[in-house]
């Protein structure tokens, strides 16, 4: 299966799962760390790169920034054409398809880029971060978001001590063998550990401002069960928000989060 077949197919549930316990702590990390960051004049152009259903360029274009989303689902597209048009956004936004490794726009086009989410879905890396680069500007910033390899790994451990789990999670920390987003193993997942994710970025021609963690509570601790439900209550949201936020800035906590989340500048 390809991933743009696949999120064609996930596109109309896509954001389903937006209010649950889980996502509802991770996006306000996300836009923590995020909107700081997006430029609110009117001449400034932002990318959203492989931003899907458009959640973030909506946030990022109601800040008063022209906002390009590009992403390589139509189906997606088609969901983010209808949030953008329900909330008037039309004149800041453009929309296109396109895969993110060979962008059609000219170097030092965009005053900011967003990869969320998305840097998982490839196998080279580097390839995407040359192009997601080359078409942002010199001193202009670069959110970034990457699954970790470390809480892949400790994921895939059981509650008993099955030699086939063992093994298969010490594949993942090892970088042996990847795991998959697709049930039937189709659309696997890259993740990189917190040292790989700053090399990425350094070697590519970025300075690397921070890492920080976006949750840590899970997988290791709260279960499923728990988490992904949309039935809580506002104190529960709040004070594993809370406690969600004071590990992000600890960089001896990076190696706990399931995901991280990168600020870098092109030098």
């Amino acid at each position: 299966m390809s991933i743009e077949s696949y999120y064609d197919k996930k596109s109309a549930n896509y954001d389903a799962v937006r209010g649950t316990l889980f996502f509802r702590v991770y996006d306000k990390i996300t836009w923590q760390y995020l909107e700081p960051y997006v430029p609110s004049s009117q001449d400034a152009l932002v990318l959203d790169a492989a931003g899907g259903t458009g959640t973030w360029t909506v946030k990022m274009a109601k800040k008063g920034c022209r906002v390009v989303l590009v992403d390589i689902s139509d189906e997606m597209l088609n969901v983010a054409r209808e949030k953008i048009e329900k909330e008037g956004l039309q004149h800041r936004v453009e929309v296109k398809k396109g895969d993110i490794k060979q962008l059609d726009y000219p170097e030092e086009a965009f005053d900011m880029v967003l990869c969320e989410h998305a840097l998982f879905l490839f196998k080279n890396q580097d390839q995407v971060m040359k192009e997601l680069v080359r078409v942002l500007k010199k001193k202009a910033p670069i959110i970034i978001s990457a699954q970790n390899r470390y809480a892949q790994s400790l994921a895939h451990l059981p509650e008993s001590p099955v030699p086939e789990k063992l093994e298969q999670a010490l594949n993942i920390l090892l970088g042996v063998q990847h795991d998959a987003m697709a049930p039937d193993g189709a659309i696997e997942i890259y993740s990189l550990t917190p040292s790989e994710l700053r090399d990425l970025l350094e070697r590519n021609g970025l300075r690397v401002e921070k890492i920080v963690c976006k949750g840590v509570t899970t997988p290791l601790r709260l279960a499923p069960q728990f988490i992904m439900v949309k039935d809580y209550s506002e104190d529960i949201l709040n004070k594993m928000l809370k406690l969600e936020l004071a590990f992000c800035e600890r960089q001896d906590a990076l190696a706990l989060a399931a995901h991280l989340q990168a600020i870098a500048y092109k030098l």
